[in-house]
């Protein structure tokens, strides 16, 4: 694990990378910091940088295995959360869009990479393909925002599947609470997990900058999806992408829902679109044997790309 810096005049951003070979950008989403991707994605990769490819996903392999490539992989905490500064020129998404390709472009100057993201961060890794069409190919989005208004979101109501007796013993009340405002799977191993990837970020999000971007502008200038705020109204901005795409969505999600996702179907001629039963806004926890399945079957399809 390294820990390193990136500046660019007030804009600083914190990140870790862990080993070496073909860069795998991983994005978390709004209030949460790194600590949500590494989490759910390190425990994946061995000490050489392979990952597990289950049997029969990949061409060829009906054995499964590992992957052949080994992954450099890259978890910044995004401005006003984590570690990063809070920069006063990022006001909307467009200006955290580009604060974010400053950072590719210093860290990854050149050549191709893969760009994983979470809610928020599935929508900004859909931004870095429309600004780097030629470098990235392939993209992992998990649980993405889709529709940027949340009144204009299709979603279902909050319900919990799944509740362990005793699950929250220990915790305190606003830990309990926090998780159950997303938690379809209500038990010990979802709660341990989620304090530990998931809530030590919103605590350090700086709440008050990030209100003020979602109030001047959560969706980019040039995304016309849900505007009018009725199903089937608006284009997408995403670019045709003929590489790899994973969408992993939760069939419980009720923060930013599943059946948006489906409206780029055509856009991404060569999308798996996973959608899981017993999942909400925390997938990569509540279905972690599915995310990891689904995960690894997608980095074997990148590298027969």
């Amino acid at each position: 694990m390294t820990g390193a810096t990136f500046r660019s005049g007030d804009l600083r951003v914190e990140y870790e990378e862990r080993g070496t070979g073909f860069p795998l950008l991983a994005l978390h989403g709004y209030y949460p910091d790194r600590r949500l991707m590494t989490g759910c994605l390190e425990p994946l990769f061995d000490e050489a940088g392979r990952a597990p490819v289950p049997p029969g996903a990949a061409h060829g392999r009906p054995e499964g295995g590992r992957t052949r490539r080994s992954y450099r992989r890259i978890y910044p905490d995004l401005p006003f959360m984590g570690a990063s500064s809070d920069p006063d020129g990022i006001r909307d998404s467009d200006g955290m869009l580009d604060a974010l390709c400053d950072f590719v472009r210093g860290v990854l100057p050149e050549g191709p990479f893969l760009a994983a993201g979470e809610s928020y961060g599935g929508y900004l890794a859909r931004g870095l393909a429309r600004r780097f069409p030629d470098r990235v190919r392939g993209l992992l989005l998990l649980c993405p925002m889709i529709v940027a208004e949340r009144k204009d979101r299709s979603v279902p109501a909050l319900r919990a599947l799944r509740v362990e007796p005793g699950y929250g013993a220990g915790r305190s009340p606003g830990e309990i609470a926090e998780f159950e405002s997303v938690a379809v799977v209500r038990d010990r191993y979802c709660q341990e997990r989620f304090s530990r990837e998931i809530l030590p970020g919103l605590a350090l999000a700086r709440g008050g900058r990030l209100e003020a971007l979602r109030d001047a502008g959560f969706g980019y200038s040039f995304d016309g999806m849900g505007r009018a705020g009725t199903e089937g109204a608006g284009e997408p901005f995403d670019p045709f992408f003929p590489g790899p795409a994973l969408f992993l969505l939760g069939r419980q999600d009720a923060s930013v829902g599943w059946t948006d996702a489906l409206r780029l179907a055509d856009r991404y001629p060569r999308a798996t679109f996973a959608v899981l039963d017993g999942s909400g806004h925390n997938l990569q926890i509540e279905a972690a044997g599915l995310f990891a399945c689904h995960v690894g079957a997608w980095l074997a399809a990148c590298e027969e790309d």
